[in-house]
């Protein structure tokens, strides 16, 4: 009985130590989906967000740990969707200040996203522009 205690004791210390918090937008990202059926090619993200963001960022596919990391200034960020090996999403990461807050995943069958050169937005200047194929 005091083995289980303990590893029942030992996984909770474990779990805290990670201190995982679940920022991925689930909601967002099916909003998103959404929003890009059919001809549209704009959407204003800031209409879609039920959070407080000050900046938001879209990562390409293959984006490198090291160049998010860089454009986010926060060297603490850990790549949950694995973009840097993957071909099939887009990632919009959100800060609040210079903590992330949420993190969408957006299917690359959605479209392409162009914009400015970071890609790179404000909640007064929220709108994506979709290239579709």
């Amino acid at each position: 009985m005091k083995k289980y205690i303990f590893l029942f004791m030992f996984c909770l210390l474990v779990g805290q130590m990670l201190g995982y918090k679940d920022i991925r937008h689930k909601e967002l990202e099916r909003s998103l989906h959404t929003a890009l059926q059919g001809d549209v090619h704009n959407v204003n993200i800031a209409s879609l967000t039920d959070f407080q963001w000050d900046k938001a960022y879209v990562f390409p596919p293959y984006t490198t740990l090291e160049v998010m990391r860089d454009d986010l200034g926060v060297q603490s960020y850990k790549d949950w969707s694995g973009l840097g090996f993957r071909d099939d999403i887009n990632l919009l990461v959100f800060l609040h200040g210079d903590q992330i807050v949420h993190y969408a995943e957006m299917n690359i069958k959605d479209g392409h996203f162009v914009q400015n050169e970071e890609l790179s937005f404000t909640p007064s200047h929220a709108t994506l522009t979709v290239r579709k194929f």
